[in-house]
């Protein structure tokens, strides 16, 4: 089903479960999908950071912002990225960030389901 907002929460839950190879796989295909949402660049943007990728995170965090300049979380964590200051054991902030999907775009469906 070429559901992007399913790839988005099956990459949440791979990050909850710290596979970040996969989550980045899957908010990848999300990105495929539907590259003008900002949820799917801060998602991806999230697991690059927390497994140390900074500049690869950067590049995500200012595709979010670009797409939303009012999202406050995302200008922090662009910040918190640029200065490669990763995840702090503990620190709430920085833990759970993903952001899950729960429209889903019914048109996709209805598409694939006559092909």
């Amino acid at each position: 089903m070429p559901l992007n907002e399913v790839y988005n929460n099956l990459g949440a839950a791979q990050a909850q479960r710290n596979d970040s190879t996969a989550a980045g796989a899957s908010f990848r295909k999300a990105l495929e999908g539907d590259s003008a949402d900002p949820d799917y660049h801060f998602n991806l943007g999230c697991v690059l950071w927390q497994s140390g990728q900074y500049e690869a995170a950067v590049e995500s965090f200012r595709a979010a912002v670009a797409r939303n300049p009012n999202d406050a979380e995302a200008t922090v964590m662009l910040g918190r990225a640029l200065k490669q200051e990763g995840p702090r054991p503990g620190d709430l902030r920085t833990q759970a960030r993903e952001r899950l999907k729960t429209n889903y775009e019914e048109t996709a469906y209805a598409s694939f389901r006559r092909s």
